[in-house]
């Protein structure tokens, strides 16, 4: 199978993980200019790091082909060319103070799924493993075990950004989970584990200056990641376990509340970066 060059808005990016072959890299998701959910991977992690750094809701172009040696041969799945990927045109990245929401709106809000059960039923269907989804009622969020203090900051930088330690990455505390309620739920409700980026971010930053105090952190964690995001618009990126067709929150979209809402895709997402 050759490479193939495909246009791609950046929406997620995971937590930097080890890899054997690869060293630190990040697994990145996002949406084609033919409104296509893709996946990216490996992609190694100082591509987010630096001035040229990748961010979220960047737009970008990376050479690619179908990842054909998956276990679960998941629909989404493209591994890149090292060296391939780089930035295009107008970004939809926060900066200046400003972020584009309604831009941001206008490519991703055509394109959310009924509910987390269609989604299943579509990874049955054709190995469909990537979704945006509404929740209709955050019932909680939560901890599945107690917090513990977060691997020491110099330990912590080092570890990402110098590809040599990874025994850190192992210690991020894989416990944070949404209970939630969406369309398809008929009376019942999910308990989904959130892998989301920031997330493990504020645990990590936060986690540095209430090293003694778990509560504290807890509670910095919980305000931003419950009380804050019930006041938004708040929708999950939903993406499978590479080795099992566990559902996994990989990533938040939070707009505030009461801004455009599209419901069909009326316009080429090519607009955005030419």
């Amino acid at each position: 199978m050759t490479w193939e060059k495909k246009r791609v808005l950046v929406t997620v990016k995971t937590y930097p993980e080890k890899s054997r072959k690869h060293k630190t890299v990040v697994c990145t998701a996002g949406i084609t200019e033919e409104g296509e959910w893709i996946r990216l991977y490996p992609i190694k992690v100082d591509t987010y790091t630096g001035r040229s750094k990748i961010r979220k809701y960047d737009w970008i172009e990376v050479e690619c082909k179908k990842a054909t040696d998956e276990r679960l041969k998941r629909k989404e799945s493209y591994k890149v060319r090292e060296g391939s990927i780089r930035l295009l045109g107008q970004t939809l990245a926060s900066g200046n103070g400003k972020t584009p929401w309604v831009e941001r709106n206008k490519i991703l809000l055509p394109h959310v799924a009924p509910s987390l059960e269609y989604l299943k039923e579509k990874f049955s269907e054709d190995r469909t493993s990537l979704g945006l989804i509404k929740p209709k009622t955050i019932l909680e969020f939560y901890k599945k075990r107690p917090l513990t203090p977060p691997a020491q900051s110099q330990q912590y930088q080092k570890t990402l950004f110098d590809d040599q330690l990874f025994s850190v990455l192992d210690a991020i505390p894989k416990i944070f989970s949404y209970k939630f309620k969406c369309e398809g739920c008929n009376g019942n409700y999910h308990n989904i584990l959130c892998e989301d980026w920031e997330l493990y971010a504020l645990y990590q930053n936060e986690g540095q200056r209430y090293r003694d105090d778990m509560d504290a952190l807890w509670q910095k964690i919980h305000e931003k990641f419950y009380q804050f995001m019930i006041e938004r618009d708040l929708y999950f990126y939903m993406g499978t376990h590479s080795l099992h067709p566990t559902w996994l929150i990989i990533g938040l979209y939070y707009p505030p509340k009461n801004i455009i809402i599209p419901t069909t895709p009326n316009e080429s997402l090519a607009r955005w970066i030419n």
